[in-house]
């Protein structure tokens, strides 16, 4: 009889022992191995699970772990490998490469709700800011914007954008500016901080050390995304500005699947004092910002999106434009198969971000690859618990399990797939 294994290995242990549990319920039909999460041992936890050249009687191995340990020669050439992340996805979890294939995506289809529902962006490189005015060529609507500012008093009136890294995460290297003073300040203080962390790198690699910093110093890409500085506010929550975290799960070659429990993360302080663009506590919602001051309480940082002080009616409209959007955004980065591939034996979890303006018009920001679970928090701790169980469900019925289903595996499989909203399969294009 063939053995169904899964090696689970995440640096996070929150997440860690949430997956153990997870997969615990199917046992002692999937065993569960614990890994070494280095990469240089990452090959040795495959040592003995080589394919057999029949595949259909040879044992079935998933991989449940970082990125980088992954073994992913055996994931690519084996129908008995699985993974819990597709090797190639960069168009859409990097936002350069994300916005590019969103735009050639809206070229070809004008009436697509990526059109109206992702904010205005602009790729934007720079090597050095002497080549500033160079740089603004290529966004002349950002330089456009900045000047129209001129004498406008009204911060609700002046036109707002948000500088962000294109590989950064978690509200890392992320800026509010409206004029080119505050834009060229900004980029003098990345690249001082870019220098600076050069030369420690540079040190370091004297000392026998990696320099693994210096690598990443060298790329200068952000995007420019024009800013919405009229967010929802709710008088409930302060008046706080708020985003929401939606978990997504792709699956196979390619189904899509929005989790229905979402978060709303909200920022420190009330929106309405939010005049100063250096305010970050007032601008930015990352929850993983808040965490070391004093002050943070988590049941004021991140709440239940079903539970805010909105009408279920206008609950259920920003549900519904979430997964029309999230639908044609896996359309769209699915067509570009140079920078987004989905393989049939892997499936990944994403953390998508959106923000609804006062018009409970839902945008969506970003996208996040290895989604920071932990910053749900120990209340609602709850969630991330229901769209794991989820997620391992169907990696146990399309994966590990498909063909020893008992009546038993398959009701305990869809029960905890209750909550899965599929939004969009690759087969038919199936949207919300």
């Amino acid at each position: 009889m063939r053995s169904r294994t899964v090696i689970v290995g995440m640096d996070e242990p929150y997440v860690q022992g949430i997956l153990q549990r997870a997969f615990a319920k199917y046992s002692p039909l999937i065993q569960v191995q614990v890994a070494d999460n280095s990469v240089d041992n990452a090959s040795d936890d495959n040592a003995d699970n080589t394919p057999a050249d029949n595949e259909s009687q040879s044992d079935l191995l998933m991989h449940w772990r970082e990125y980088e340990t992954i073994d992913w020669n055996s994931v690519h050439r084996s129908r008995t490998v699985f993974s819990n992340a597709y090797c190639f996805r960069k168009g859409l979890i990097r936002k350069a490469q994300m916005a590019f294939n969103i735009k050639m995506y809206t070229a070809k289809h004008p009436t697509s709700i990526l059109c109206t529902h992702v904010p205005e962006t602009w790729i934007f490189e720079l090597d050095d800011v002497d080549y500033l005015d160079e740089a603004l060529m290529e966004c002349f609507e950002v330089e456009q914007g900045m000047q129209a500012n001129c004498g406008v008093t009204d911060p609700r009136l002046r036109q707002q954008f948000i500088l962000k890294p294109s590989l950064t995460a978690r509200g890392a290297g992320i800026y509010v500016f409206d004029t080119r003073e505050r834009l060229e300040q900004l980029l003098e203080e990345e690249f001082a901080s870019d220098d600076e962390d050069e030369e420690d790198d540079e040190n370091d690699e004297e000392n026998g050390g990696l320099a693994q910093g210096q690598a990443v110093s060298q790329i200068r890409e952000w995007v420019i995304q024009r800013y919405i500085n009229r967010p929802l506010l709710l008088p409930a929550h302060q008046n706080r500005k708020f985003h929401i975290r939606v978990y997504v799960l792709a699956f196979g070659d390619l189904s899509v699947h929005v989790y229905h429990h979402m978060l709303a993360l909200f920022a420190p302080r009330p929106y309405t004092e939010a005049t100063n663009l250096d305010d970050q506590s007032a601008h930015l919602t990352n929850t993983c910002l808040q965490t070391n001051s004093a002050s943070f309480d988590e049941s004021t940082a991140v709440s239940l999106f079903w539970s805010l002080d909105l009408p279920k009616a206008k609950l259920d409209h920003i549900f519904d434009q979430i997964c029309n959007i999230l639908a044609e955004t896996f359309a769209a980065v699915s067509s570009e198969s140079t920078s987004f591939q989905t393989w049939s034996n892997c499936m990944e979890q994403f953390g998508f971000d959106f923000l609804v303006d006062e018009e409970c018009n839902a945008l969506m920001l970003e996208a996040n690859a290895y989604p920071d679970f932990k910053q749900t928090g120990e209340e609602l701790k709850f969630v991330v618990e229901g769209f794991m169980e989820a997620s391992v469900a169907m990696a146990a019925k399309e994966f590990l399990l498909e063909d020893c289903m008992t009546e038993e595996v398959e009701k305990k499989a869809e029960g905890a797939c209750r909550d899965l909203v599929e939004v969009f399969t690759h087969k038919n294009k199936r949207q919300w």
